[in-house]
């Protein structure tokens, strides 16, 4: 009897552990209590907590290897705080920011411990099939004019600092679905890691409920991953033990898919005016980066990278502090992670991040690598750092499974 109930305890605390990593980027905007602009404690944060007390419970050993996140920060650190001494920026805020990184990082080396990989992977799916479902709702309800849910939990507070652009897009009317999630490109991320899930199990009616998904976001960011990891497993077919006749019902789609969508275009408006937006996107990518004016894209690729040729030459090694750059000089402080990181801990940190990065390949299965691929694309083109897409993403690539010959990759 004492053995079936310890089994069925570690059972319930996998699943429960899997489930929290794939709901948790869904559950990322909401708060329980916000106090000024110091204090926001999360409905993930209580969830985190208590799961990482249960699994604390069960082992108090620190690992190195799925401790790694500490390592990350405390490199990142030190070179902080030399930015901070050189440039005489506010230390206290910085140690705020990097005690809040590390009490995440802390609760993550116990809950990677957690062999949660197959349910992680069933309860994501399951998520990405409803929320696939919605986008597609909401497309075709946003171009009848028929008011639609625009994903938003009833009942739950967002931050202060969260907003919720829903379905349509208020400043230009564009219809971008949403799913559940807080914008267009969010649903994307999330989405793609069940998509190359699913390419790997060569479960085609799912890719295809993903992809079409992820196209109707019109999302750069969304589209991009979706060709990148496309070609990448085409490439690695035969590390993953992808089919050929997978391959070649892959290549099949494709072009009927690409001939449908010309199709398509000319005999629907709504079609059409989504291949438009994105073609705009795309085409006006590079004038959006260069001109005066701070679009989204620009924001997301270049941020205020400009401000580091105003740097002294120790600022420009290790840069002003974690989290001082925009109060330093006034801005918003919003860009990709490897901007954002240049300009608070210089090239040091940068490099040192770069390292860690690359250093985490050692710990992914080959098979999984096209989510590491997801991973450093979305570090390219977002703030995602220390949020619940950047730890589900890492999630996608380490997490081991319930089964004994799979684990996660040593040190």
């Amino acid at each position: 009897m004492e053995v079936n109930r310890r089994k069925w305890w570690i059972i319930s605390l996998t699943g429960t552990v899997g489930f929290f990593f794939a709901i948790a980027p869904v559950l990322d905007p909401y708060i329980v209590i916000e106090i000024g602009s110091g204090f926001t404690l999360k409905i993930n944060d209580i969830i985190m907590l208590f799961l990482t007390m249960l699994c604390f419970s069960k082992s108090y050993r620190f690992e190195r290897k799925t401790g790694f996140l500490c390592m990350w920060l405390l490199g990142l650190g030190i070179i902080g705080i030399f930015g901070n001494l050189v440039s005489n920026t506010d230390m206290a805020n910085s140690f705020k920011n990097l005690i809040v990184w590390l009490i995440y990082a802390f609760c993550l080396t116990y809950l990677w411990k957690t062999p949660c990989r197959d349910k992680f992977f069933q309860w994501m799916e399951i998520i990405a099939i409803v929320a696939s479902m919605l986008v597609i709702l909401q497309f075709v309800s946003g171009y009848v004019g028929i008011a639609m849910w625009d994903g938003k939990i009833p009942g739950l507070a967002l931050g202060k600092y969260d907003g919720w652009a829903g379905y349509i897009d208020i400043n230009t009317g564009d219809i971008r679905p949403n799913g559940i999630f807080q914008e267009a490109s969010y649903l994307g991320i999330y989405v793609s890691v069940a998509y190359v899930q699913a390419f790997k199990e060569e479960k085609i009616k799912r890719m295809l409920l993903y992809a079409i998904a992820m196209l109707m976001t019109t999302s750069v960011v969304a589209i991009i991953i979706l060709i990148t990891t496309t070609v990448l497993i085409l490439i690695m077919k035969n590390r993953i033990d992808l089919s050929s006749k997978m391959t070649r019902r892959i290549l099949f789609l494709i072009g009927v898919f690409i001939v449908g969508l010309v199709v398509v275009s000319n005999t629907n408006e709504a079609v059409a005016d989504s291949i438009a937006y994105i073609m705009r996107r795309f085409t006006n990518f590079n004038s959006d980066l260069n001109g005066a004016r701070m679009s989204s894209t620009k924001y997301r690729i270049v941020g205020h990278v400009e401000l580091f040729s105003r740097y002294s030459i120790l600022q420009k090694m290790v840069g002003v502090g974690i989290a001082q750059y925009g109060n330093l000089f006034n801005v918003k402080s919003y860009g990709n992670v490897w901007v954002t990181t240049l300009l608070n801990c210089g090239i040091l940190g940068v490099g040192y991040l770069i390292t860690c990065v690359l250093n985490l390949v050692k710990r992914i299965r080959r098979e999984n690598i096209a989510f590491f691929v997801i991973f450093v694309l979305v570090l390219s083109s977002d703030w995602q750092w220390f949020s619940w897409y950047f730890f589900m993403l890492i999630s996608a690539c380490i997490l081991s499974s319930n089964d004994n010959s799979e684990r996660v990759a040593g040190n």
